[in-house]
């Protein structure tokens, strides 16, 4: 593994599912990356260790302890340890008292990047002529959000998609079955930019026996990119669950109304082009259904309601308010069809509160 000559940063990573992915990077890449988790999780990565396995076979290995990757509870950090802070987690799990309290202890003092489906709030503060999206129901933790300064706030587009195989016993194994990079909007401040540049060279020096490690950290110069995944979500993962109860992969949701899913893709890319969206920072429609093809398990918001799950993600009803703000009325299919698909998914929140 390449060693860096350059002072490491000290990285916060909150989320110890998906945020492994980026923090083993980071770790590689040289810098200090703090992890946080719950007690039990924490607990069982530490006795099963970290290991990412990526589609092509190359397996990531990041160091461990404390000039490595470390792992901690959100109540024991601090944040002049730390140079930046990356958001992994849920959306309804900021409003949890650990990570409402790590907020806002950290929020004035770090640049946040944030690496959730879920596009949050001081992110779309940041966007010129996006709707100001209020919707009672959108966000689970809207007194938290209110709190973090947009200007020091980011987004990447999450394309990377990973699981682990054994989420109870073995919590620290992730396999990679979508190698794709995290592309982030550019921070508002020149030097927060700066550091978050810095960690994403470092991260794409990182090699094995293999070669280069896939998925890396892509900065790019639009606050537009990361809306590249809201057609992906609303198509893909917010679909994965039927008015049956059914749960599917993301490519069967894709797949089983082909002339569906692109109406509802291509309206939604024409909703962001109208909020001033460049084309290029978009994702054609063809793209997207040739990479659904790998997408072979239920998303996460799928499986979350599937196992009862009371608070999800709402980027459905994001994506609703957007396609009303964009004029799609009266008879517009792609409305119908992401009308019909918020209710599905807030019928089955009603019933597992119920």
């Amino acid at each position: 593994m390449q060693k860096r000559n350059l002072q490491p940063l000290g990285i916060l990573v909150v989320g110890a599912s998906y945020g492994l992915l980026l923090g083993a990077k980071l770790a590689a890449g040289g810098h200090r990356v703090t992890v946080t988790g719950f007690p039990d999780e924490i607990a069982a990565i530490k006795r099963s260790g970290v290991s990412i396995v990526f589609p092509d076979g190359t397996e990531l290995r990041p160091p461990l302890g404390p000039n490595g990757m470390s792992f901690a509870t959100p109540d024991v950090v601090k944040a002049q340890d730390f140079n930046i802070m990356f958001l992994a987690v849920q959306e309804p799990q900021v409003a949890t008292p650990e990570i409402a309290d790590l907020l806002f202890a950290v929020a004035a003092h770090l640049p946040i990047a944030s690496i959730m489906n879920m596009p949050p709030p001081p992110f779309l503060d940041r966007v010129p002529n996006l709707p100001k999206f209020r919707g009672e129901n959108m966000f689970s933790s809207r007194a938290v959000w209110d709190q973090i300064l947009p200007a020091r706030f980011t987004l990447a587009s999450p394309d990377p998609q990973a699981y682990r195989p054994d989420p109870i016993t073995m919590p620290g194994k992730l396999r990679v079955t979508l190698a794709s990079n995290f592309k982030f909007a550019p921070f508002e401040d020149a030097a927060d930019q700066e550091v978050l540049g810095r960690v994403a060279r470092d991260a794409s020096q990182v090699t094995t026996s293999n070669g280069r490690v896939p998925v890396q950290l892509v900065t790019r110069t639009s606050l537009y990119t990361p809306m590249a995944k809201w057609p992906m979500l609303v198509t893909g993962n917010c679909r994965c669950i039927s008015a049956g109860d059914e749960i599917m992969s993301i490519s069967d949701a894709v797949r089983r109304d082909i002339d569906e899913s692109r109406i509802l893709y291509d309206a939604v890319n024409a909703a962001l082009r109208a909020c001033g969206a460049p084309d290029r920072a978009l994702v054609p429609f063809e793209a997207y259904f040739k990479a659904a093809r790998l997408l072979e398990r239920p998303s996460s918001l799928a499986r979350n309601l599937d196992l009862g799950a009371k608070k999800v993600e709402r980027i459905d009803l994001l994506i609703l308010e957007l396609l009303k703000r964009a004029n799609f009325h009266g008879n517009s299919p792609a409305l119908a069809i992401m009308e019909r698909t918020s209710a599905i998914i807030s019928d089955k929140l009603k019933r597992n509160c119920s």
